[in-house]
């Protein structure tokens, strides 16, 4: 087999070189490849077994095999075979592919999410329209600055009602953000029946709350019976936007719901929610789901680790007493909120940051499907990856890349501040589309990132925001969390995550000194 041989950073024909051919080995010489326990059907049967059967996330397989060692020692690749499927292993967070030459990881994944922006290939004339709908709200930061008093406030309100109550971690932060969201005017504005009451139901409580945990065994698991139950969603759809019609329909021109019938070119009107084609009624779910669940997720992992690190918690704790993190100090409801998403990172949004490393809310591996030949530029040499390969990202282990983060398996602000590139740096530059080194807000790293999480900067701020109230006024316990990761469930969730007790601190919140940097 030829190839040829570059200079890093160049693009000229380079040299034809003869390398060893392994067996099985696709790119010999060039890529590192395992060949699995199985030499006719590769990983395939024990990636099964792992990840279906015994219900192991998608990266411990890898990192068990010995996949992942094999792409520590060889910059970061490794391929494989999965039964007649090619593989390419990833544990960088670099792109090594243009969002072009991708399809979506699984031909269902149109049954799954309807017509939905992720759904659609790439050249879709659909697709920057959809993209936009949710970009120019949740991706603004304009917008989530104006929004920050309405979170902080209607958090309050929850955390008034939860406290005192040890409640389960998870359904704290599902309930908390769930209720947050779907209060918020000009986001989901659902304020006559709001999410809380469906996630609570016998009949749609179990896919609302599993949406993405059984979407994500489908992808990250090559797992089509996990579909069995995905078409509940569909009658939550309607019934939510019908439960709640006159609020939409008084709803701000931001609203996600009222923006897609818009895009749609349809008027909302009683007749066209039921008139909805499957398709666009999968598409609203998907993008109502996300809007809490995933932030919800995101939410449980800061706290946990929050609670497991106090000198980091001591940090957030002095910056919430002093009124930092919010949109306005609290006991000033109605306060002009600061620009933060344009302002430096403070503790708590670096805290946040830092729990979305290490945890996230997107499954532990994620892969998607070439459609054409591309090429890929390894340690000064290319290759031509065919179409049909499964380009997979390890995002567990990329998160935790040691040339990047000084202590990646820690829990510490450090690891974000290290990738702070001057003292211009934002929060919205921070989770920018260029910027690579936290891969949990896209499914694999390609070239310019073009499916990015359009929502990302609203989550990151509302979380912000959630934890500054909660930490400025409260005094939180949490018991029995386990911060590995949960067996049996696709999306990344904690072993145990325990419980949560609040109790209100007696008196207004204390100045307090500035927050100490954690110990290391």
């Amino acid at each position: 087999m030829s190839v040829s041989a570059d200079r890093p950073g160049t693009r000229s024909p380079g040299r034809s070189v003869t390398l060893p051919r392994a067996p099985g080995a696709p790119f010999p010489g060039v890529v590192a490849h395992h060949e699995g326990p199985s030499r006719r059907h590769g990983h395939a049967p024990a990636f099964h077994e792992a990840t279906v059967v015994r219900g192991e996330p998608a990266s411990h397989y890898f990192r068990a095999s010995g996949i992942s060692a094999h792409a520590e020692e060889n910059g970061g690749l490794c391929t494989f075979w999965m039964g007649p499927k090619l593989g390419l292993y990833q544990i960088t967070n670099e792109p090594l592919v243009g969002d072009d030459v991708l399809a979506p990881s699984t031909d269902a994944n149109r049954a799954l999410f309807g017509d939905f922006m992720g759904s659609l290939p790439h050249d879709h004339p659909d697709r920057p329209g959809k993209r936009a709908v949710v970009e120019r709200s949740l991706g603004s930061a304009r917008f989530v600055e104006r929004l920050e008093p309405a979170i902080r406030r209607h958090t309050a309100d929850h955390l008034v009602r939860a406290a005192g109550r040890t409640l389960p971690l998870d359904d704290f932060t599902l309930a908390l953000t769930a209720h947050v969201d779907s209060l918020v005017p000009g986001v989901l504005d659902l304020t006559q029946r709001p999410l809380p009451a469906y996630l609570e139901s016998a009949e749609y409580g179990r896919v609302v709350r599993g949406f993405f945990d059984l979407a994500s065994d489908v992808i990250s698991n090559d797992n089509p019976g996990a579909m069995r139950e995905f078409d509940v969603i569909v009658p939550f759809v309607r019934d939510l936007l019908t439960e709640n019609f006159d609020a939409l329909a008084d709803a701000p021109e931001s609203n996600l719901v009222r923006r897609h019938f818009a895009l749609w070119g349809l008027p909302f009107s009683r007749r066209s929610v039921a008139d909805l084609d499957g398709a666009r009624v999968k598409e609203l779910g998907t993008v109502i789901v996300a809007t809490y669940d995933t932030t919800a997720l995101s939410l449980l992992w800061a706290i946990g680790y929050l609670e497991a690190n106090p000198p980091v918690k001591d940090a957030v704790v002095a910056e919430a007493r002093r009124g930092g993190g919010t949109a306005a100090g609290p006991g000033c409801p109605h306060a002009e909120p600061p620009p933060h998403s344009g302002a430096t990172p403070s503790v708590i949004d670096l805290a946040v940051l830092e729990a979305v490393r290490l945890g996230g809310s997107n499954p532990s591996a994620l892969w998607r499907r070439t459609t054409e030949p591309f090429t890929l530029r390894h340690r000064g040499v290319r290759v031509t990856v065919p179409p049909g390969t499964m380009m997979w990202l390890d995002r567990r282990q990329a998160n935790r890349d040691p040339a990047v983060f000084p202590e990646p398996l820690r829990f510490a602000p450090a690891n974000v501040r290290a990738i702070v590139r001057s003292d211009r740096e934002t929060l919205s530059s921070l989770l920018s589309r260029g910027r690579y080194e936290i891969n949990s807000f896209s499914m694999v790293n390609a070239d310019r990132n073009p499916r990015k999480c359009p929502g990302r900067l609203f989550s990151v701020r509302m979380q912000s925001v959630i934890l500054a109230e909660l930490y400025g006024r409260y005094a939180v316990t949490t018991r029995g969390t386990d911060l590995r990761l949960k067996h049996h469930a696709s999306m990344p969730r904690p072993a145990r995550p325990g419980t949560i007790t609040i109790r209100p601190e007696p008196g207004p919140p204390r100045d307090a000194a500035p927050p100490r940097e954690p110990h290391r």
